[in-house]
Parts: C-alpha cells; sequence; structure tokens
C-alpha cells in the first residue's frame, strides 16, 4: 500500500539540512507560510516511492494506518494502558484507557476522540498523542472508538460521542478522576465531535467539560475558497479526500448543515468550555478552525487559539519525521496542562 518503512521514514528526517532540501525542492510557500523541511522532504520521498491506496473505505483504512505507524512518534512512558468495551447508544465501543504514573487522588480526565473523518482511524491512530496527554497532564485520558461510516453513517459518531462522555462523568469514581475536571477533544474530526458535545450539553442543560481540545478540526463542511482552495492538494489532506469523507459519513450532501455535522454553524456559542483550538498552515480545515476560534471568543469563551503554520493536517501523527511537529505536539500538550490546572479557573 504505501512503499515506505518506518526505519526508511525516520532515516530521511535525520538527513542534514542541505540534503533534505535537495531532496524536497524548492520551498512550499501558502498564505505566507513556509511548510516545515523534514515534513516536505517526507511527503515528496513517499510520493517518488509510489504505492497505490486503494479508494474504499476499507482501502483507505489500512493506507491510512500504514501512514500513521511509519510516521507516527514512540508512545511516552509511565503510562498504564488497557483496552475495555463502554456502553453505546447502539452497542458497545471500544475504548482505551490511559492511566498517567503521576496521577494522585482523583485526577483530570480528557475524553478523546480520534481524526479520521468519520470513516477512517481507529484507536491506534492517536495513541501516541494520547499517551503523552496522559503524561504531561496527569490525566486519565478514554480514548474512544466510536462507529464509523458508511456502515454506521451521521450522526452515530455523534451519538456515541455524546454518550461516552457521559459515560466517563458517571464512571468518574472507578476511573480515578474529578468527574468536575473532565475535558473534552480530538483530532479533525475528533474535533469536531468535540465541539459537538459541547453544544449537545448546553442544549440539554448539563454540566461543560472543564475543556475543549480542537485540533485541525473539521469544524464548518460548507466553507468554500480560502484555505480549502489554496491548499487543495497539500499532503496528508486534500480536498478531493474531504469529499471521499463526506459523501461516506452522511447519509445526503445536505446533512452538512446540521450543527452536529458543522459546529460551527451554530446560532449560539455561549456557554461552553473554555478552548484550546489549534489550527495548521497547509491544511484546507485551517480557516474553518481559525473562524470557530474567532465565533467562540465573540461569544465569550475563553479561548487558547494558534495556527501551527509550518505544519500540516495531522501533524500530530507525523512526529517520529518531524521535529517541528514534534514541537507543536509539546505545544499543544502545554496549552492542555494549563488548561487543565486548578488555577486555570
Amino acid at each position: 500500500m504505501i512503499n515506505f518503512s518506518r526505519a526508511a521514514a525516520r532515516a530521511v528526517s535525520h538527513l542534514p539540512r542541505r540534503v533534505l532540501r535537495k531532496m524536497a525542492g524548492p520551498a512550499l510557500e501558502i498564505d505566507g507560510n513556509t511548510l516545515d523541511l523534514q515534513t516536505q522532504a517526507f511527503a515528496v520521498a513517499a510520493a517518488k516511492r509510489g504505492g497505490r491506496v486503494d479508494p474504499t473505505p476499507d482501502g483507505m483504512r489500512q493506507g491510512f494506518a500504514e501512514l500513521v505507524s511509519i510516521t507516527g512518534s514512540d508512545p511516552a512512558d509511565e503510562v498504564a494502558i488497557h483496552d475495555r468495551s463502554i456502553p453505546g447508544p447502539a452497542s458497545s465501543l471500544r475504548a482505551r484507557v490511559y492511566h498517567p504514573g503521576s496521577a494522585a487522588g482523583a485526577a483530570p480526565a480528557i475524553v478523546w476522540f480520534h481524526q479520521g473523518g468519520g470513516v477512517i482511524g481507529d484507536l491506534d491512530t492517536d495513541h501516541p498523542l494520547c499517551t503523552e496527554l496522559a503524561r504531561t497532564c496527569g490525566a486519565v485520558v478514554v480514548s474512544i472508538g466510536y462507529r464509523l461510516a458508511p456502515e454506521h453513517r451521521f450522526p452515530a459518531a455523534v451519538d456515541d460521542a455524546v454518550s461516552s462522555y457521559q459515560w466517563v462523568v458517571d464512571n468518574a469514581d472507578g476511573l480515578g478522576v474529578d468527574p468536575a475536571r473532565v475535558a473534552v477533544g480530538g483530532t479533525s474530526t475528533g474535533a469536531t465531535l468535540a465541539a459537538v458535545v459541547c453544544q449537545e450539553r448546553r442544549h440539554q442543560s448539563l454540566p461543560q467539560p472543564v475543556l475543549q481540545i480542537l485540533a485541525y478540526g473539521d469544524l464548518d463542511g460548507t466553507l468554500t475558497g480560502g484555505s480549502r482552495e489554496s491548499c487543495a492538494d497539500c499532503f496528508p489532506l486534500t480536498t478531493d479526500t474531504l469529499a471521499f469523507f463526506a459523501t461516506n459519513y452522511l447519509p445526503d450532501m445536505s446533512a452538512i448543515k446540521d450543527h452536529r455535522a458543522s459546529p460551527g454553524l451554530a446560532d449560539e456559542l455561549w456557554g461552553l468550555a473554555p478552548a484550546v483550538v489549534v489550527t495548521a498552515g497547509f491544511d484546507p480545515l485551517r480557516d474553518a478552525g481559525d473562524a470557530y476560534a474567532a465565533s467562540l471568543l465573540a461569544a465569550g469563551v475563553r479561548v487558547s487559539h494558534r495556527c501551527e503554520k509550518s505544519l500540516t493536517h495531522s501533524f500530530t501523527v507525523m512526529g517520529g519525521v518531524s521535529r517541528e511537529a514534534r514541537r507543536g505536539i509539546r505545544r499543544l500538550t502545554t496549552d492542555v496542562v494549563d488548561r487543565l490546572s486548578p488555577s486555570a479557573g
């Protein structure tokens, strides 16, 4: 599928800068941002080595799993990990629980949703990131294996996300967490689900999460132009791939206007949890994330917002091949630990 080994990918990332530049070609600049050299060199090298991904849900799942295994960081140490099943709204859901070795007493918790357009990805996708969040934040991270489309189309994933967040709150004692310090977060579509959890809980007059962590989320699928146009062919997410996800995830394209699919379209955002919003310079979803951060701020929500200008969509699974991606991951986890601190207010 992907004709590139993990060892070869890491070898590329350790080449001298002058060799990387020769391999990558001219610096890629879009909208005033310059792509991280190691990321560009890996993308060019991987493209040259070929490998075809079957454009079906199963083919895309296999291809993405291979990419993550090649480019991802090593999981953090000092974290106890176990898989389990939890009840879902339609059937049991897989979950992976990360207990940090530093936890003492009732720890904060983060309910986490992985990336993948609602079609691909699994509990392994964000595994290194979840270990890092647990270690750095001293938080129990509960990663949720929500249902995927096209087997289970929208709003199945939303229903699973809302239900699983409540399950963590209800089972806080057994998990060793403080029910008043449960955050929610995710990457890409996982970030969309996290934003929707906050909105749905407000609609139901339920307590908000202590924090929402939205990393390069697809927060408004109705947007056109802007970064969707300028970054249409960026590695690893293109607008053609976004169209593939939408076709498989949604029951029909009109559903993209539902605020549960595009939370940026919600009429009112006041009263939502404080947010950490991180976007990426080389990502067609950049404008949607930036706009949602601005809308949250306008609604009186406390927001920490940063664009990782030199990085791409899915940069949190690129830590094995890019020093700057690793720095971006550290900045993200630092933002989270600062907001989860009891003194954060």
